[in-house]
């Protein structure tokens, strides 16, 4: 068999070079560069790589059949980097602000924060949001080739979603159906909802700078990976090809499709959660009061689950595992 211990040593090399302690450093402040981004991609708690199975491969030539293996691993990827932001043309992520520029009907950028950042204050809000592809992908996609790990189904720098090229982002006409059909849909925890799932479009009845930025970067995941939504956008949906698993569509609260890395403020330490991860209803401070933005920009990493086996044939005969 050649998966001998060659494989196995690259993988283990890979995973202590991805240990946090190692590529520590960050941007500071309201924006964040290229370079600090793949920094914090570089984070093995987020990818929760383990092995979960095998791949039986055979190759038959006129001469016989050979048949090999190959493990199975599942991780997440940082496939996207999620910013929402209140002014058009003022992404977080600096390197990639030049391609969201105001346009015919997003000249002003719909900007409108009524109230403050205070969590018990209701307001509506408007968010920008952009689904780009993360530097993270060029991180993982060098690590494929040691065969313990998956490449991304996405690009980096691609833009996927850009609200300022979307008009329906700012109107929530053409998603009245789905609205009605998805109405217990929600962003919360608990007893804490922060606002519906539905309509999504950039606008939230919520008075909280932090959680109205939440809503709509979980709207926008919600777009982007599904086929067919009311929205101008590019899918990041990809199929399944022998050996190669990538993630279905992202579901609200569930860590299991995706999980979320805080990339601008640095208010939860590069820590990879589902939103959102406290239930505040019955707290006396705020909770997500150094998650903030006084600027009103925020950006994520959207992580997402893979799996993966090294392929070893030309023909996929059975697998095991999740």
């Amino acid at each position: 068999m050649r998966h001998s211990c060659s494989n196995l040593f690259r993988g283990f090399a890979v995973i202590c070079v991805m240990s946090p302690v190692s590529l520590a450093f960050s941007d500071e402040g309201d924006t964040i560069s290229t370079a600090g981004i793949i920094a914090e991609s570089a984070n093995f708690a987020c990818t929760e790589w383990s092995v979960v199975g095998a791949c039986f491969w055979m190759t038959c030539t006129p001469f016989g059949c050979d048949f090999d293996f190959s493990v199975k691993v599942k991780h997440y990827i940082p496939d996207a980097v999620v910013s929402t932001y209140k002014n058009t043309g003022e992404n977080p992520w600096s390197d990639v602000a030049f391609l969201s520029p105001p346009t015919g009907f997003a000249r002003d950028g719909g900007s409108n924060s009524e109230g403050s950042t205070s969590r018990s204050e209701q307001a509506l809000r408007f968010k920008n949001a952009d689904a780009i592809g993360s530097p993270g992908t060029i991180l993982f996609d060098a690590l494929a080739n040691s065969g313990l790990f998956c490449e991304s189904g996405a690009t980096f720098a691609q833009p996927y979603f850009m609200s300022s090229l979307d008009p329906n982002w700012r109107d929530p006409t053409i998603e009245t159906p789905l609205t009605l059909l998805n109405a217990f849909r929600s962003v919360g925890k608990g007893a804490s909802t922060w606002a519906g799932l539905y309509p999504r479009i950039g606008f939230v009845n919520q008075g909280h700078d932090y959680k109205a930025g939440v809503v709509t970067a979980q709207r926008a995941a919600d777009i982007v990976t599904r086929t067919n939504q009311p929205h101008v956008y590019w899918p990041m949906v990809w199929s399944s090809s022998r050996g190669y698993w990538p993630p279905g569509e992202v579901v609200e609260a569930n860590s299991s499709t995706h999980k979320w890395q805080q990339l601008v403020p640095k208010g939860n330490s590069g820590a990879c959660i589902v939103f959102p991860d406290i239930d505040d209803v019955f707290s006396i401070t705020d909770p997500f009061n150094s998650r903030v933005n006084e600027k009103s920009g925020y950006a994520w990493n959207l992580w997402r689950p893979y799996r993966c086996c090294e392929r070893e044939g030309s023909v996929l005969l059975f697998h095991t595992g999740n």
